[in-house]
């Protein structure tokens, strides 16, 4: 990149961020967006404990500190505190675990899968949410689980869907749960839900965890066209999943996508897809960007109605291309949802070397606004935000610069975490957005 394109996309970033930061300030007032803070508990310096709009509730993931701030020396100890941390944000919220549709447990040994489950089930209640379980590389500040969740108030219709023929039964994740029009999928993997077996060929695992979520669909009466979002979460490089993966989505109306490559997953399983779908067609929408081309695998963000998904974005340069039509394309690492295995190294496109961590957040934020702008929102339509980290140690430098974009007392609903053991190769961070529309005034 010469000397003069670079000084002009940095000037370019400055203004942006300055105008964004003070149009974010002003537009917070006001709106059905409403922060849910825990008594004797602050939220983080970067992120709201919960953000209450209208009937849906998003939950910070919540870590199993004690009081006192020390991470429990018993694992089971620190399992129970995170969920009561979470039912402590929906209570605020007039919520309780009944009310949970969606939730994530991010853990960072495979051996606490078992342990984690054992609190689990005797916390969780009678009506669980669709669920997934992760292992990844590290969690913030030496933690060993954070758990965050959507959630919805009584004043929607809460339904289990279950495909027929599946198995039920007490402590067996629910495959959906529904709240109104939209449907939430717990992680599907590559296992036949009849006999358990994984196939041994990846693409065939791959096929059967897109068959699973197809049929929890059904069950719901939607098809692969009402999905909104879609976490595909793998072990392993997505290049399989991914030619799988575009034949079961039409080119150019794919969902919004967060790829995530982690350390494992439950059950042996390679690959999951947790899921985010909406009943009525006719409220999606697609958004495109001017800084993504279609694509067969994501989508720069989908609008269902009043929410926005807006695909993972890391940082990258915007470049022209194609001569003088106008477009732009992206150099650098992080395409939209192209996840740990695709986003690349610190080099860029002709092997130039990417800007420094705190230009790179500013970019992945500039590339995620495109689509906020797009869809006629700001900043202050932003409920929830994952950051998806290279190296946890990253973690407080990301944060320093995603806080100047909210003002200090109505920060999104945040969760943070390392994605694999790997810190040398791939792309620095990712960060993925839901926003909702507020009224105009």
């Amino acid at each position: 990149m010469s000397h003069f394109l670079r000084r002009s996309s940095m000037n370019a970033l400055c203004l942006f961020v300055a105008g964004a930061i003070g149009m974010s300030l002003v537009a917070q007032t006001g709106g059905p967006i409403k922060v849910i803070n825990v008594d004797g508990k602050p939220a983080g310096p970067v992120s709201s404990s919960g953000i209450l709009t209208g009937n849906t509730l998003y939950v910070s993931a919540q870590d199993g500190r004690n009081a006192d701030g020390a991470v429990p020396a018993d694992f089971q100890q620190e399992v129970s505190q995170s969920l009561s941390n979470v039912q402590s944000v929906l209570r605020a919220a007039g919520m309780d675990f009944g009310n949970a549709t969606w939730m994530i447990v991010y853990l960072v040994h495979t051996a606490d899968i078992d342990k984690m489950n054992e609190v689990y089930w005797k916390m969780i209640g009678a009506n669980p949410p669709a669920r997934t379980i992760l292992v990844v590389g590290a969690l913030p500040n030496g933690e060993n689980i954070q758990i965050n969740c959507i959630a919805v108030s009584r004043a929607a219709k809460r339904q289990v869907i279950h495909p027929q023929g599946w198995p039920q039964g007490p402590q067996i994740d629910p495959p959906g749960t529904q709240a109104d029009d939209v449907l939430y999928i717990s992680a599907q993997g590559g296992a036949d839900p009849a006999t358990g077996k994984i196939p041994e060929d990846p693409t065939a695992e791959v096929k059967q965890a897109l068959d699973n979520v197809a049929a929890v669909l059904k069950a719901a009466n939607m098809t692969m066209a009402n999905v909104v979002w879609v976490n595909p979460f793998l072990d392993a490089n997505q290049g399989v999943m991914n030619q799988v993966y575009a034949t079961y989505f039409e080119f150019g109306n794919t969902p919004g996508r967060g790829t995530t490559q982690v350390v494992d997953l439950p059950d042996r399983k390679h690959v999951v897809f947790s899921v985010i779908a909406g009943a009525d067609i006719a409220k999606r929408k697609s958004v495109q960007t001017i800084n993504m081309a279609p694509s067969p695998t994501a989508s720069p963000g989908v609008l269902y109605d009043d929410t926005l998904y807006l695909s993972g974005k890391s940082g990258s340069w915007e470049m022209p291309v194609g001569g003088g039509g106008g477009a732009r394309g992206r150099r650098g690492v992080g395409a939209a949802g192209g996840g740990a295995a695709a986003r690349g190294g610190r080099g860029g496109g002709g092997g130039e070397a990417m800007p420094d961590l705190d230009t790179q957040v500013h970019l992945s934020l500039r590339n995620l606004y495109d689509g906020l702008v797009v869809a006629n929102m700001t900043f202050a339509s932003v409920v929830s935000y994952t950051d998806y980290l290279r190296d946890i140690n990253d973690a407080n430098q990301v944060q320093n610069v995603v806080a100047n974009y909210w003002a200090k007392d109505h920060i999104p609903a945040r969760t943070t975490f390392q994605e694999t053991l790997n810190t040398t190769t791939g792309g620095s961070e990712q960060i993925s957005f839901i926003a909702v529309r507020q009224p105009q005034p």
